[in-house]
């Protein structure tokens, strides 16, 4: 990982700011994106992104991460609630240290603390977003935060919100409860309500069930196994994003069909079947763009 600097500041409420020695400052012309994640799914993202951005400078410039930190004592992210209640300590320093990694390791500046403080929004000014993509982030979001970016704040989430199905904390129970046997992974605008922004699209259809038909017993494979296809949903994202940019349109995307833009091989992959092996991340190959 690249040299770091952390701030620690009461305002924060809980957490640090980490800031790269050496930033990743971008193109001036390119669209400004802020990602929120956790978990390896948001490290996923960052990655890919970051990829993309490596590729295509003049596109995008990515200009701050924040994460959830639910190894402090102090933090406000529903811990007990969330899927972060199935991790151990250890785990859970791990998973956050993987995003504060991935994004240093990038040039780019991490938070960690509570983005409903007015420390944040000044950063968050600074950042001056055109666009955001939040995956797996457990902070309930502000007006200040998603009303910012000219260009939407997208949140992606494990179930099929369409049909009703995993609002809130527990995703991949309610699937299950449902009787179901795919899911898929949705992408929403984010608004005052907890998952019920507007639906932008979806993504092809996930296999949940092991080869022999049953659940996996461990509810962790699930949240590695629908969130692997978050990499290829965030530069699908990007680039209806960027198309309407491109045409002087502000406001965000409303609808997009990933199923449509994903390869049949990601398709076949996504509905291989799922396992009890928590060391399986369910790996997809990168996006086309990226390869």
């Amino acid at each position: 990982m690249m040299a770091y600097t952390r701030l620690v500041d009461e305002e924060f409420l809980w957490g640090a700011l980490y800031n790269p020695v050496v930033s990743n400052s971008g193109s001036e012309e390119a669209m400004r994106l802020v990602i929120f994640g956790s978990t390896n799914a948001g490290v996923l993202v960052i990655k890919s992104l970051l990829e993309y951005q490596s590729r295509f400078p003049k596109q995008i410039s990515i200009v701050g991460v924040a994460t959830d930190d639910p190894a402090d004592p102090q933090t406000k992210i529903s811990v007990k609630k969330r899927i972060w209640k199935y991790y151990n300590q250890e785990d859970m320093v791990v998973l956050r240290d993987k995003v504060i990694e991935a994004a240093i390791g990038g040039g780019l500046p991490c938070y960690t603390g509570s983005v409903k403080t007015d420390k944040f929004r000044e950063i968050f000014r600074k950042w001056n977003p055109d666009a955001l993509i939040m995956c797996c982030f457990g902070q309930k979001i502000d007006p200040f935060l998603f009303n910012f970016p000219r260009f939407g704040m997208y949140n992606f989430h494990p179930s099929d919100l369409a049909s009703k199905i995993g609002e809130g904390s527990q995703p991949f129970h309610d699937t299950i409860n449902n009787g179901k046997t795919t899911s898929v992974m949705t992408i929403h605008l984010v608004n005052e309500w907890i998952d019920r922004g507007p639906i932008v699209g979806f993504s092809s259809k996930i296999n949940i069930l092991k080869d022999d038909g049953n659940y996996p017993v461990n509810i962790l494979s699930l949240q590695e196994k629908i969130p692997s296809v978050c990499g290829w949903l965030s530069i699908e994202l990007v680039l209806e994003i960027l198309k309407q940019r491109g045409k002087g349109i502000s406001g965000p995307v409303t609808e997009i069909n990933f199923d449509e833009l994903t390869p049949v091989y990601i398709r076949q992959k996504l509905l291989e079947p799922a396992n009890d092996d928590l060391s399986d991340n369910y790996t997809l190959p990168l996006h086309d763009l990226i390869q």
